[in-house]
């Protein structure tokens, strides 16, 4: 039997063959991560609307869940180690999910200052005031007061008063009706004994949020100061 042999003509349109069936398998695949994202997404939402109605186990499964679908998503991880920390009460758990976050996204500084929680909440300050003062170099980051206010109370364990007076200071310049830095920035100033200046900072902190835990507790040591309520 002779031997059958392609044309040089042939080649060009069999090539034209193949790089046409990779391409439409490229364009399933796309369309298929596509899909799988919005799966992600609407699982995602899912989620929060749950742990807004404090139902935290289906909360929890719904985030593991966009994870799942969705692995490279650092808002999805970031999220998934705030249910851990505030839900749960599982900070290491809350750690390696916020060190996800920042592999995929090293400029997260949401992640980062709430990987310092995370770590404040196992006692190791000085660590934690490491993250917080990277999550401040950050280009973007909407809420700074925070990781300051965060960055103050790790001061504060840490009997660094002068530095924990700073950093609350800086938290009130950047958020004025900021209560909670009020409220800490009085406890740092009456250890360091500046009583006058401590009723001032418990006095904001009870006059801007008289109702919350801290705003009361204000109000109580201002009457221990001899201040009316």
């Amino acid at each position: 039997m002779a031997q059958m042999r392609l044309s040089r003509k042939a080649i060009p349109s069999l090539l034209l063959g193949i790089v046409v069936v990779i391409g439409a398998s490229a364009c399933s695949a796309a369309k298929d991560r596509e899909v799988q994202r919005l799966r992600a997404r609407a699982t995602y939402e899912q989620g929060l609307g749950h742990l807004s109605e404090r139902r935290v186990s289906l909360g929890l499964t719904s985030i593991q869940e966009a994870v799942r679908l969705d692995p490279d998503t650092a808002l999805y991880r970031n999220t998934l180690g705030i249910v851990f920390l505030h839900y749960l009460g599982k900070p290491v758990e809350a750690q390696a999910e916020f060190q996800k976050a920042l592999e995929l996204d090293p400029s997260y500084a949401e992640a980062e200052t709430n990987l310092g929680i995370a770590l404040a909440q196992q006692g190791r300050w000085t660590d934690a005031i490491a993250a917080y003062t990277k999550a401040l170099t950050m280009p973007v980051y909407p809420t700074p007061e925070i990781a300051y206010a965060n960055l103050g109370w790790a001061y504060l364990n840490l009997d660094r008063l002068k530095e924990a007076e700073e950093a609350y200071r800086t938290a009130i310049q950047l958020q004025p009706k900021f209560a909670q830095a009020y409220y800490f920035l009085g406890v740092v100033l009456e250890r360091q004994g500046q009583r006058n200046e401590a009723k001032t900072a418990f006095r904001a902190a009870r006059d801007l949020d008289p109702d919350s835990p801290l705003g009361r507790k204000a109000g109580d040591l201002l009457k221990s100061f001899g201040e009316g309520g």
